[in-house]
């Protein structure tokens, strides 16, 4: 394959914070009309990295250029007017505009100081053409699009800027099957007519299925850099964590006879009438599996007195799940460890320690004052229980990598003494060393007697965690797979519906 021009070159980036060295001497290189993934643990420096691409920082040594001329940026309005554009895993499409007048923001065509909208309507056509969309309007709003649709008009949007870099920061952390397969297909599309990608994942798959170059990144450090054909897997995780690190799932005794968790005829609003039945054993980990929008984490949600319920009943060893909601869920030992931790699960500007005891809080203090030492002597013993990575629990858990925020989550809920534990995308964002180290904590709480639910998108990670997968369809479980018969084409047949349902249970 003959080399390609290099389209940007970033040099001896170096960057610092208070107490940290972001970034230390790092290099990247992008090739024009390609893609370049960029791999490393959570807090390995890529975002600072991309920061000072796209002009947000500026670095305190180092140089960038732009086909071969120095290039200082000092704001995301410069990088763009270069050609610069990144698309995050938090999406910012208007749900209340449409989609022409998202993807046209700051860049509106007008006439005489009037917004034309013919015109408007034959450029975003042509841009969503490019990107394969060429059936979706411009005038449909733009909240009635599925996640793929508005990740891609963020794409759309940047090319309307006549991107020529574009950073693709997790683009697949919501996306599937076909999703993920139209969301390569662009890719393919923008590198042919010459767009240089920078690729972020965490999924090592994709990158093999995508990259034509790797950059491994450790401690604010450039690893390693070269083409893609030269990683496997295995490097590429020794080299992001240092060390050799173990892929396989853990191997789980089978879980005991005991019922912890028993539903059944569950109805949620707008779901079968029959409604849902399943249950847990002690010990036993269940897969919810299925499509965006199946079902599964409205399940979860309404085990924990999140979401209405319409019938039927819950039972926890046995014991009927009392009304009221959130609290009384964990009162009786349900909780749930959200999708959003950052959103749902955390208090970001408060410490390890305070996120932490949150939820017994009358254990630790007398007389509505808050008794510092237990506080911090609980979140302590927290952090040497779940390996969290801190110099100090007194250190705000914003600060902490994705893994070990998911570690805090889980953390905080274990002081509650549950007896059912529902996970809900519980790896999401997290680097393969993190996964791991969730992969180890999980089978830890197997071990000690808790009924777990677990909701992923990741069907490897949900196979191999799973004694059983319940597939979801439409707000019902159609299928019960387990042992031989779970597998990634079976459950996604049944996913899909082209299966028939299985009534066995």
């Amino acid at each position: 394959m003959p080399e390609r021009a290099p389209l940007l070159e970033a040099r001896g980036i170096t960057k610092s914070f208070p107490g940290v060295k972001a970034l230390q001497g790092a290099d990247l290189t992008c090739e024009e009309g390609s893609v370049q993934a960029v791999v490393g643990e959570n807090g390995a420096g890529k975002s600072t990295l991309m920061s000072i691409i796209t002009g947000v920082r500026r670095p305190d040594e180092g140089r960038l250029s732009w086909r071969g001329e120095p290039l200082e940026l000092d704001s995301p309005a410069e990088a763009l007017s270069v050609g610069i554009a990144a698309v995050y895993q938090e999406l910012t499409i208007l749900p209340y505009l449409s989609v022409a007048d998202n993807v046209l923001l700051g860049q509106e065509i007008a006439r005489r100081g009037v917004l034309d909208r013919a015109a408007s309507r034959r450029r975003v056509t042509e841009v969503l053409t490019e990107l394969g969309l060429g059936d979706l309007r411009p005038d449909v709003l733009a909240g009635e699009l599925s996640v793929a649709q508005r990740q891609l008009l963020e794409i759309a949007r940047a090319l309307v800027r006549q991107a020529r870099l574009l950073i693709l920061d997790e683009p697949s952390a919501v996306l599937s099957g076909d999703e993920l397969e139209r969301l390569f297909a662009v890719v393919r599309r923008l590198t042919a007519q010459g767009v240089s990608i920078i690729y972020i994942s965490h999924r090592l798959d994709e990158i093999e299925e995508i990259a034509d170059r790797v950059t491994v990144m450790r401690d604010g450090a450039v690893v390693s850099s070269g083409p893609a054909r030269e990683y496997d897997r295995a490097r590429i995780v020794r080299e992001m964590v240092g060390r050799d690190v173990d892929q396989t799932f853990p191997e789980a005794a089978a879980p005991s006879e005991d019922v912890v968790l028993d539903v059944r005829g569950l109805v949620l609003p707008g779901t079968e009438p029959e409604g849902i039945s399943f249950s847990v054993r002690a010990g036993e980990v269940v897969g919810l599996a299925g499509l965006i929008g199946s079902g599964r984490s409205r399940i979860l949600r309404a085990l924990a007195g999140l979401e209405p319920v319409h019938g039927g009943e819950v039972r926890i060893n046995g014991r009927r799940l009392g009304r009221g909601g959130v609290r009384a869920a964990i009162r009786q030992g349900v909780v749930l460890v959200p999708e959003e931790r950052k959103v749902d699960g955390l208090v970001l500007d408060l410490p390890i320690s305070a996120n932490v005891t949150l939820p017994v809080l009358s254990r630790i203090g007398r007389g509505g004052v808050l008794g510092r030492a237990a506080e911090r002597a609980m979140a302590e013993r927290a952090v040497e229980r779940l390996r969290i990575r801190t110099s100090s629990v007194d250190r705000p858990v914003g600060e902490l990598s994705g893994g070990n925020q998911q570690k805090v989550v889980l953390a905080k809920w274990l002081e509650t003494d549950p007896k059912v534990l529902l996970l809900d995308e519980p790896t999401r964002g997290i680097d393969v060393g993190g996964k791991a180290e969730i992969y180890w904590a999980i089978q830890s709480l197997r071990e000690a007697g808790l009924a777990t639910v677990l909701v992923s998108s990741e069907l490897p990670e949900l196979l191999g965690l799973s004694d059983r997968v319940l597939v979801c369809r439409d707000g019902a479980l159609t299928a019960e797979l387990a042992g031989e018969q779970a597998d990634e084409e079976t459950v996604m047949s049944h996913a899909f519906g082209e299966l028939e349902a299985d009534t066995s249970r």
